[in-house]
């Protein structure tokens, strides 16, 4: 029996003493390659703990007849791909692109607009602001997160970080959709943000719901797919390696990638279908109403300015006050911006589990809402330790998800401004 077992771990001690024998080959490359990642996240957290947070509030006047148009056109003061551009910047200063958070928060019902940001983009964030709601306060103010103490004695929490049903390009529905792009009077105007706004109203003592879309200006950065030496089945195919290589290198946008590839699954089903001519004879394929209007969607959803983007939702509440059927509602207050079709939102990585015997102690569950409250808090997504996967919207889908209302939204606890502030008289006597 012993003389098996040796004979059977033979083979292993030959593999560990072949290693072992190599090991001034590939340990110094692990060792290197160990520094690199090291390095870079060190110097990325001395450049992202050298910015100051500043979290915003927004209060806006009590009438605003702009539709989200006006909100889209802020969004270009979000899109800011600055930071990173060169290995330098990337791999000896630590610099990452400038995100930010736009917030929507209830506490006790009272329902407030937030903007977190860095110090450096403040005022390009105010004139974009100011630009096209002139009426606002914005107003720097202290972080409301830092107000409540997470004590599983004395409050619970629930949190969830959604996700997108179907590939970033199918667009989710839209002010558009909703026909707020033609300003309707406000008596005809549907927006979609009214029953978000409705929720967070309805709140009482003790309960707090926060909504945090964390994003940033989307860039390509994803690798060509194939690699260099796909298609090499020759020795003249060798010498296209070098400018393979280099076209490899560059980067590609799978958020644009993407699209092209949708459309042609349509095609294809529907030729498969036997609806139309093939293209061969000259002859485009027949679609569905339904099917061109994907594939309108599609093209048009990749003509606008991109975001990475993550969503976050918290509702909490001390023990005394937890309502689940508020807990259970913060995730559906977005099912209005879902279309069977195109897009929409699904929940994604949350703190609670389907099956009792997930989590049959609670330890996982306490750990996932200390960790989803403190990259919250954090306003973190795009990097570690609270890394998490994003997905692109833009800024037409982020305008419908986050605008200023307008009169038809009714909910009593949304701060307004009663009037609106303008400067004296340049002529006014002394």
């Amino acid at each position: 029996m012993i003389a098996y077992l040796f004979d059977t771990l033979s083979p292993i001690g030959d593999i560990l003493g072949t290693l072992f024998r190599y090991a001034p080959l590939w340990l110094p490359v692990i060792l290197l390659f160990a520094f690199w990642k090291l390095w870079v996240a060190s110097r990325r957290a001395l450049f992202i703990t050298g910015k100051e947070p500043v979290l915003l509030e927004i209060r806006i006047p009590k009438e605003i007849s702009k539709s989200p148009l006006a909100m889209e056109v802020v969004m270009g003061a979000f899109w800011n791909p600055t930071g990173e551009a060169t290995f330098v910047d990337r791999y000896w200063k630590g610099g990452v692109r400038p995100w930010f958070s736009l917030e929507l928060v209830s506490i006790e019902g009272q329902v407030r607009f937030f903007i977190w940001t860095w110090k450096g983009s403040v005022k390009h964030i105010q004139n974009s602001i100011y630009a096209q709601y002139p009426g606002t306060e914005i107003t720097e103010v202290p972080d409301y997160t830092l107000e409540f103490l997470f004590d599983p004695d004395k409050a619970d929490l629930q949190g969830m970080e959604l996700a997108l049903n179907k590939p970033d390009p199918y667009p989710i529905k839209t002010y558009v959709d909703y026909g707020l792009d033609k300003d309707p009077k406000e008596e005809f105007k549907i927006d979609p943000l009214n029953q978000t706004l409705e929720y967070l109203g309805g709140l009482g003592k003790g309960e707090q719901a926060w909504i945090q879309i964390i994003l940033r200006a989307h860039k390509s950065e994803d690798k060509k797919k194939g690699g260099p030496f796909a298609g090499i089945k020759s020795v003249e195919d060798m010498f296209e390696l070098v400018p393979k290589v280099q076209d490899q290198m560059k980067k590609t946008d799978k958020w644009k990638d993407d699209v092209k590839v949708e459309i042609e699954k349509i095609v294809k089903k529907r030729k498969l279908q036997g609806s139309g001519e093939d293209d061969d004879n000259n002859k485009g394929v027949t679609l569905t109403p339904v099917e061109k209007e994907i594939v309108g969607a599609l093209e048009r959803s990749i003509t606008k300015s991109g975001y990475d983007v993550g969503i976050r939702l918290i509702y909490a509440a001390e023990k005394d006050s937890f309502n689940s059927a508020h807990k259970g509602a913060l995730g559906a207050i977005f099912a209005q911006y879902n279309t069977g079709h195109l897009n929409g939102f699904k929940p994604g990585f949350g703190t609670g589990f389907l099956y009792p015997w997930q989590d049959i102690f609670g330890w996982r569950t306490a750990t996932r809402k200390k960790e989803i409250f403190n990259a919250y808090r954090l306003r973190a997504y795009f990097h570690p330790p609270h890394k998490k996967k994003w997905f692109v919207l833009n800024s037409e889908e982020l305008a419908t998800l986050y605008h200023f209302p307008g009169q038809v939204a009714e909910t009593p606890t949304l701060g307004r401004i009663e009037s609106t502030k303008g400067e004296p008289p340049v002529n006014l006597p002394t």
